[in-house]
């Protein structure tokens, strides 16, 4: 029982750790930065891609935010996208406040080349050892 317990709360001190994003560059431009979050990319066999993408922008947006996360899922037999959830906050990297909060899923846009969104896809949907 006793080793149960010291299980539980070495697990318990670890999850801080691992809920942490593993974000890497992807792309910069105007003073604004792309990175992913590449551990969490999940290819389904339907054919489905789903990632989470980061935006840190050089000056705020017209919301007030400086960063903005998205969970990002690809049709990659029909090439479109949509947005599963939107974040934004008032600091780079996800600091500060939340003043973004859309949970509920975006219609399906058409993955348009010589994007952000284009190069995402390209990665997200590479089949491979990923499949799940």
């Amino acid at each position: 029982m006793r080793f149960l317990t010291h299980a539980v709360l070495l697990a318990g001190l670890c999850l801080p750790v691992l809920a942490k994003a593993e974000w890497s560059y992807l792309s910069g431009a105007d003073g604004d930065t792309v990175l992913l979050d590449r551990s969490t990319l999940i290819q389904n066999k339907n054919r489905n891609s789903t990632i989470w993408m980061l935006t840190n922008f050089g000056h705020p947006t017209a919301q007030d935010v400086l960063s903005v996360a998205k969970w990002i899922e690809f049709d990659c037999d029909r090439d479109r996208y949509r947005y599963l959830a939107v974040y934004g906050y008032e600091g780079q990297m996800q600091t500060g406040a939340k003043l973004i909060n859309m949970t509920k899923p975006s219609l399906w846009d058409k993955t348009k080349y010589g994007t952000v969104l284009k190069n995402i896809q390209l990665i997200a949907c590479l089949r491979g050892p990923l499949l799940r």
